[in-house]
């Protein structure tokens, strides 16, 4: 018996002394921001891979630490990073405070684009562009389409004067060209595009994330020009903000949004939920008088929310959906239905939304697990027709009114993402990233009064791989490579000419990029990548416009194949991010090269009235050139951005556009070998004044050069010329005033003028017989606006 008591007698003692000679100790501190503490601050602490956030009163603290050496890392979006390396030799409370100093370029930001993993924007192998709520801001952009004109390589076109089709093109290359991703999921489906960039409302939007150049790697096919990010709002910290903004179309004709949002977290911060809504209504615009609109009719209600919950210090649940419902129509004789106007183009979207995504991270944070779910739904009505008119009682239906009663259609669309992802940060020069995905779309267009049906159904199931290296400080590379497995099912009608494909397609895509830091202000940046188009049906296809009097159909030709490409991108970025001036200057060449590119031609009308233009493939084309890209701030009371592009982008051979088909015609083919609708020249500047810390002035500009167009100018035969257009130049305004109500809400009153030169499309055809694919340019008029906002922070 008193061997067992000694026993345990030893045995407390021992723990005791251990206690004792274990010398642990405590760190904490205080984050600061222009003198204020600063709640949501991470930091990290190395090499024990502990991560705290701070409170509400910018606190954070470490318990229990041995003795030793550490790094610190505190960073919040926002500022500027801090980087500290402390020492701690007795077991006493170490106390280490931070200043951080706001980063107003944003270049210190983390983005997931790049690499499918979180980096901090400047340090990305991969050069990534970012369009913040700040640029939302100053540029008055309620929509997502308004807000992709800000950054290097992108414009925006309007492609149809009825129904307002609009695409962005990336690098010259058209939109379908570009992968748009949700939440880093690629269920944006071709459907949604064809006017989803005007639905999408700003209001629902965090940042854009913009990765110029060949991203098949990472995210699939079209991903050739480049791809789009768009991050909803997370929850941060508990506020709301209601906001209005009611602009005059040229200066006479309304249109008015009204949205909010509200953001509630808990206490802990360790669960979050954020709402958003939307309204839009615009009345319909007529640039020229002739009673047929050259900017749609709209109505859009969108409503959303995104949540968190961190279930521990290393795991976390997000989810999020929205809801889209939009009515738009153009043409003529809004005040009749469909079918009696002269034309009429006129569709309702519902658009269902959700995702769902879990994170978990191993105690040493080596190891990062991501399986995600996503999936969007849509019911589209449509009417495309011409011709139409009010019929007396008991009158007899011409043919002309049969075709217009029967131009009804109806689209569905279903596109869902099940995958997972695998971080493995094998060492701090070694980082690993693998992933499975499968990708399902499945779409039926039917508009059975023109006998036109698409049934398509495309399973992708991807595997990716890519793995960075750092074997000095200064230099990274990025080693990747893709296996998609893309099974294809389709039926293509239209009157009586019906093909059915079938394609299994096993498409390999490699990616190599590299990042070389010259100094701590200068880099250079190299890639190569391969990409790859599925001879499938895309926004462009699944559009209808009414030409001439007619409607105009897509079709796919027969035995169409896939289009490749390879692109090489080179860069230059110097920046400097010290004292009150702060400066980011990028020179980006490119050159991509097109095998099989997809070539819309040689437009011809049935005898029943319907247009049918073909979609097939050609021998090739190249399109290169450079993005000039320069960034200042002074503080926070002046801001500048700038951006040019240069390029060309040719056909390798002429390319037929259009040519008699009875050979009756004594024309010359119509031929080309510029990419058209892609001028050699764009850009944009912006630019923000803060007078004080109430009012600030912004004005920004956005250059269109010259470019050819098509304009069918005979509905009889389609006979297509090319025209060249003018160069133009958008001026855009705005005065915002912001004044504090109580101890934290604000009021913010602002007014301006968007394209205050008018710098607008003048030679728009007339009458029913137009061709309404013949508009360009900018996408507005002068537009005279005033918003207010109320929020709470």
């Amino acid at each position: 018996m008193k061997s067992v008591f000694g026993y345990f007698n030893l045995l407390f003692w021992l723990c005791l002394s251990s206690e004792i000679f274990a010398q642990k100790s405590y760190l904490k501190g205080t984050v600061y921001a222009d003198n204020q503490p600063l709640a949501h601050a991470t930091i990290q602490l190395f090499p024990l891979q502990k991560i705290q956030i701070t409170n509400t009163q910018g606190q954070y603290e470490f318990t229990h630490l041995p003795l030793g050496t550490y790094t610190l890392k505190v960073s919040l979006v926002g500022y500027q990073p801090i980087t500290r390396e402390i020492h701690i030799a007795t077991e006493d409370t170490l106390t280490q405070n931070f200043y951080l100093q706001p980063d107003n370029l944003q270049l210190h930001q983390v983005v997931v684009t790049a690499t499918r993993g979180e980096v901090p924007q400047y340090d990305a192998p991969v050069l990534v562009n970012t369009i913040s709520k700040r640029t939302f801001e100053t540029t008055q952009s309620l929509t997502l389409v308004e807000g992709l004109t800000f950054s290097p390589g992108l414009r925006i076109e309007n492609n149809c004067q009825n129904c307002g089709f609009t695409q962005v093109r990336m690098n010259g290359l058209a939109g379908a060209y570009s992968q748009i991703l949700i939440n880093n999921r690629p269920i944006f489906s071709a459907l949604a595009s064809v006017y989803g960039l005007e639905m999408l409302p700003t209001a629902m939007i965090d940042r854009i994330e913009v990765v110029r150049g060949a991203g098949s790697v990472l995210y699939g096919g079209n991903a050739i020009a480049g791809t789009l990010n768009i991050l909803t709002k997370e929850p941060i910290e508990n506020g709301f903000e209601v906001a209005a903004n009611h602009a005059f179309t040229n200066l006479q004709t309304p249109d008015f949004t009204l949205q909010a949002n509200a953001s509630l977290v808990s206490q802990d911060l360790e669960k979050g939920i954020t709402f958003y809504t939307y309204h839009r209504n615009r009345t319909p615009w007529d640039a020229n008088q002739d009673g047929f609109s050259e900017l749609t009719k709209l109505q859009n209600y969108t409503f959303g929310m995104e949540a968190f919950w961190n279930t521990s210090s290393r795991s976390k649940w997000k989810t999020g959906l929205f809801y889209i419902n939009e009515f738009r129509r153009g043409g003529s004789d809004f005040d009749r239905l469909p079918h009696q106007a002269q034309i009429a183009e006129q569709l309702k979207h519902h658009i269902y939304s959700t995702n769902i995504s879990y994170e978990w991270l191993s105690k040493n944070l080596k190891h990062k697990i991501s399986p995600y779910i996503s999936a969007q739904w849509i019911h589209r009505d449509s009417y495309y027709g011409s011709g139409g008119r009010i019929l007396l009682p008991n009158e007899p239906l011409t043919q002309s009114d049969s075709l217009a009663l029967n131009a009804y259609g109806q689209s569905k669309d279903l596109s869902a993402t099940l995958g997972g992802q695998y971080n493995f940060a094998i060492s701090n020069k070694i980082n690993l990233t693998a992933g499975t995905e499968y990708l399902l779309s499945q779409v039926k267009d039917e508009m059975l009064g023109y006998q036109r049906q698409i049934r398509q159904s495309v399973n992708t199931w991807g595997n990716y791989a890519q793995i960075e290296l750092k074997p000095i400080p200064q230099l990274t590379w990025l080693l990747g490579s893709r296996v998609d497995w893309l099974n294809l099912n389709g039926t293509y009608q239209l009157i009586d000419q019906q093909h059915q494909d079938k394609l299994s397609l096993l498409v390999f895509v490699p990616r190599l990029s590299v990042m070389y830091s010259l100094h701590k202000n200068w880099k250079l940046r190299a890639s190569w990548a391969k990409g790859y188009r599925a001879p499938q049906a895309f926004n462009e296809d699944l559009h209808t416009e009414t030409v001439g009097g007619a409607a105009k159909f897509i079709q796919l030709a027969p035995n169409l194949n896939p289009e490749t490409s390879q692109t090489t991108m080179f860069s230059v970025n110097h920046s400097s991010f010290e004292g009150n001036l702060q400066y980011n200057f990028i020179a980006e060449g490119f050159y991509t090269y097109l095998r099989n590119p997809f070539i819309l031609t040689q437009p011809f009308e049935l005898p029943n009235g319907v247009s049918v233009i073909t979609k097939r493939n050609g021998e090739g084309a190249v399109v290169k050139g450079i993005n000039l890209e320069w960034n200042m701030a002074y503080n926070r009371t002046w801001l500048w951005q700038m951006a040019l592009t240069a390029q060309t982008a040719r056909y390798v051979q002429p390319e037929i556009i259009w040519q008699s088909i009875d050979n009756q015609d004594n024309r010359q083919p119509t031929i080309t070998q510029n990419l058209l609708r892609t001028p050699n020249l764009y850009g944009y500047v912006q630019t923000t004044y803060n007078l004080n810390k109430q009012i600030s002035l912004s004005y920004s500009g956005v250059w269109t050069g010259q470019m050819q167009v098509p304009h069918m100018i005979e509905p009889e035969t389609e006979y297509t010329i090319l025209k060249t257009t003018p160069t133009f130049f958008e001026h855009n305004l705005k005065l915002n005033t912001t004044w504090k109500v109580g101890k934290h809400q604000q009021l913010q009153i602002a007014t301006g003028i968007q394209n205050a030169l008018n710098s607008f499309q003048r030679d728009f055809d007339v009458g029913i017989q137009r061709d309404a694919s013949y508009i360009y340019g900018p996408v507005r008029p002068r537009t005279f606006f005033v918003s207010v906002k109320y929020g709470m922070q």
